[in-house]
């Protein structure tokens, strides 16, 4: 009874965030809605964030939560005049020299252990507010239609990585034994896995065969394929930190999702995978 609870609660919350995203993606080029798109993004990438922040408060660490937040919803808003706007494509490296400059301002008042608590802090930016902050990039990637649709490879890069989620899940729980990571994660299994990659390839396949996004057959297996691991990477990636801190679930606050940082961490290397894909014109 308690699995089928917490499977339905993820149904039902999986189902209804998916389609917020979607509605929020296709109005994303409309003029009164690009603020609200970006408002969005910044939104859960802060709030994965000050997710990251309680792990690492649970290891005993002090990060400078509120400013890394403030730093990182700056971070994502120069990165979308940045694609706006080509005079202002240095803006986001100039709000990163900022951040930096004004961790190490915040820590020449005393506080206590600032070699630890500023590396804590900084990694925060780098591990989720820069590859996150990829989806915004890669939404608004062509200037025009007619070159290509960005939302359309947000969508799909997007649907890789939660079909990856979902297809390790239920291979998992139905045919998973042999452990993938016991250390890291003791419920993954390999048979969840190739489960998830199966799904991811799939997912890819019907891309294609829809004809949504320009790719060959073969690229759209082989960036199925590199997606979905990149996806579980980054799954395994948050089950280290999880792991090392003590902490099952990132957060309580979704029941049968866990937190924010649980939902986007396969997210975390395939989002700028997938723009690296389109900045190569490997595909499109």
């Amino acid at each position: 009874m308690e699995i089928s609870t917490h499977l339905k609660q993820r149904l039902v919350l999986g189902s209804a965030g998916f389609a917020i995203l979607l509605v929020a993606i296709y109005f994303s080029y409309t003029v009164p809605f690009r603020a609200l798109f970006v408002f969005l993004n910044a939104a859960v990438i802060c709030l994965a964030l000050l997710e990251y922040y309680h792990l690492v408060q649970h290891k005993g660490f002090k990060p400078q939560m509120m400013l890394g937040m403030t730093c990182g919803m700056a971070y994502v808003i120069s990165i979308y005049y940045a694609q706006k706007y080509e005079e202002l494509t240095s803006l986001p490296h100039l709000v990163l020299l900022l951040t930096l400059v004004v961790f190490f301002l915040s820590f020449f008042n005393q506080q206590p252990n600032p070699l630890a608590n500023l590396a804590v802090s900084a990694f925060g930016i780098i591990y989720l507010v820069i590859p996150l902050s990829y989806g915004i990039k890669i939404n608004y990637f062509y200037h025009s239609l007619e070159d290509g649709d960005g939302r359309l490879w947000l969508i799909y890069a997007f649907l890789l990585a939660k079909m990856t989620d979902t297809g390790a899940y239920f291979i998992g729980k139905v045919l998973g034994k042999t452990k993938l990571a016991l250390m890291i994660s003791p419920k993954k299994t390999v048979e969840g896995a190739i489960g998830g990659f199966g799904a991811a390839i799939l997912t890819s396949l019907c891309f294609y065969f829809g004809a949504a996004l320009k790719m060959t057959l073969w690229q759209s297996i082989v960036l199925g394929a590199v997606i979905s691991l990149a996806a579980q990477f980054g799954d395994l990636a948050e089950s280290l930190l999880k792991r090392d801190a003590g902490v099952k679930d990132s957060s309580s606050h979704l029941p049968g999702l866990g937190g924010i940082l649980d939902i986007v961490d396969s997210l975390v290397f395939a989002l700028p995978l997938m723009y690296f894909v389109l900045k190569m014109n490997l595909v499109g």
